[in-house]
Order: C-alpha cells, then structure tokens, then sequence
C-alpha cells in the first residue's frame, strides 16, 4: 500500500533538524551554505559599516562556523550561538586552538545561557528566513536581551525572493517544501518592521549583491539592477 498523499510540510523543531542535520553531514553540500561562500563579502561590508575588530561579537545561529572562519582570517574574535548540537560541536571541534575562537554555546530554548548585555555587535546572517513563525519573537527579545547599551545587530537575508521557485517534492511520502527551509520572502521594509516591531530602531535596511561571480560583475557593468540580497543594521530603542 502507498502511503503517497501530497501535502506542504508543516513544519517543526524536530523537521528542521533532521533536514539541516542532513545537509550539515553532506559533503557536496558544504559549499552551498551561504556563510561559506558569500561570508568574506560580509565580513569585509559590515566591519566598515558598523567596526566589528575589537567589539565583544555573536554569530547567532553559527551553524558550523562558516562565518566565524571568515571572521577569524581577518583577525576578528568572536562567539557563536547554536541550538543545533552536532553543528555546534562540528564549529568546537574545527576552531580548537585558535586563539580568536571564543566559544560556541548550545541554546535548547530561549532565553539562552548566555548573560544579558553581553555583545556590543550581534551578526544575524541568513537566520530571519529560517525562523518559524513562533519562533520570529523570542528570537528577536534574545537579540535585545545579549546586546550591551549602544550595541547593534546586523542582519541578512535573501531580497523579494520568490519562495515558489525553490520548492521541492518528496515523490515517496508527497512532501512539498522549500529546499532550504524557507519560512516568508523580505525585502527593506519588511525585514525593518520586523525587527522594529521588536523594539528596533532601523539604522540601515537596503538590498545588496555580495556574489562576485563574473556574470553577477558583467550584469552591473550592464547596469542591469541585480541585488538578491538584503543587509539590516539596527540598535535597541
């Protein structure tokens, strides 16, 4: 008998995991991660936007510490924030002895171990898409919660994506889902009201193009507008 029956996935906690556990233990799929190919671009904008040498920083959401590796080959210390074991573990284990490293702590819910007001720059990268919808709050009272008086988060995300275009299905059970576990489409002014419903204060919201890849170059010197991207600054009010 099939148990074939075509459905959306609702998602969970639990689907999550065993979807990013998944591709965490894939090879083929490491250089797919956004942080690990599009991390350097990132690192370089925001530390001359917002200064992130010498501040106390947080990678929430580190994953296996693609971005933290980007951070680390520029000199810039930081912590990471990850509510996945084996990915926290996978960030542990490659950083051992580098001095920059400073730690990844395991969150099973929010609020976190980690003290409040402990972070002057908190990086949000490719996060706000993942979330679940009761998840978007306690994420964003976290974020106030770490940040020291003055401190800023600085987030990204895909700009106006067309969630449609990436779905998959699975044509054993007849799952549908996006293939990278995307919850809602942003743009400026949505991925701001998000976080200004949270008690943010918008200091930057724009689209950006962080690919360097020689067709992305050719499109601008087109002057075709390509920016797939969005880049949020933004501080405690």
């Amino acid at each position: 008998m099939s148990s074939y029956l075509p459905h959306d996935v609702e998602w969970t906690p639990a689907k999550v995991g065993r979807l990013w556990g998944f591709y965490s233990s894939s090879a083929a799929h490491a250089g797919l991660y956004f942080s690990a190919h599009s991390g350097a671009a990132i690192v370089d904008r925001v530390e001359r936007e917002v200064g992130l040498a010498g501040r106390r920083l947080l990678d929430f959401g580190c994953g296996r510490g693609d971005l933290l590796a980007h951070l680390y080959a520029r000199g810039i210390a930081a912590a990471g924030l990850e509510f996945d074991e084996a990915s926290a573990a996978q960030a542990a284990g490659r950083f051992v002895g580098n001095p920059l490293f400073q730690g990844v702590t395991v969150a099973s819910a929010l609020p976190s171990p980690l003290p409040a007001g402990a972070f002057d720059r908190i990086l949000l990268v490719e996060v706000v898409e993942h979330l679940l919808d009761e998840q978007v709050a306690p994420t964003f009272a976290e974020i106030r919660r770490l940040l020291a008086p003055g401190g800023r988060v600085v987030a990204t995300a895909p700009n106006a994506e067309s969630l449609g275009a990436a779905l998959t299905h699975c044509p054993d059970c007849g799952g549908t889902f996006h293939m990278w576990q995307h919850q809602r489409s942003l743009d400026p002014g949505s991925l701001a009201a998000l976080f200004e419903g949270a008690g943010f204060r918008t200091v930057s919201a724009e689209p950006v193009l962080w690919g360097r890849a020689p067709r992305l170059r050719r499109l601008r010197r087109l002057g075709t507008p390509y920016t797939p991207h969005l880049l949020y600054v933004g501080e405690p009010r």
